[in-house]
């Protein structure tokens, strides 16, 4: 039996599937630029997103400002954040999160100031 009638167009088909996993994933991550409400409080935030690289103002007016700066690679984001001045804050750490699709992302605020509490939102836009 000539297993390469199989084998090969089995390779190939697979391949494809690959290829186009790994393209509708690169299209959900290719551009998260935007302003997305997170959270119970819809508080808007302002990302801007350079190649790999992602750029964010998390703006909850007086309440809390805080912005972070992180990458997201195959469709996991990871930075660090940092509370501004605005609405006297001081907490710091870790921002991690996952892009669900082209419209939602979820993203977990580790506060290193606060003895690594969580806190998780679910965001879209």
């Amino acid at each position: 039996m000539d297993f390469r009638k199989f084998y090969i167009p089995t390779v190939m088909a697979g391949l494809a599937l690959l290829t186009s996993a790994n393209q509708a994933q690169a299209q959900t991550t290719s551009d998260l630029t935007g302003t997305w409400y997170c959270g119970s409080t819809r508080a808007p935030n302002y990302i801007r997103q350079v190649g790999s690289e992602l750029w964010n103002l998390n703006d909850g007016g007086y309440q809390y400002t805080n912005t972070f700066n992180g990458t997201v690679l195959n469709g996991f984001i990871n930075g660090r954040w940092a509370d501004l001045p605005k609405a006297g804050y001081t907490n710091y750490g870790y921002v991690s999160g996952k892009v669900v699709s082209a419209t939602t992302i979820t993203l977990n605020y580790t506060f290193v100031s606060a003895g690594g509490t969580v806190s998780s939102s679910t965001c879209t836009r």
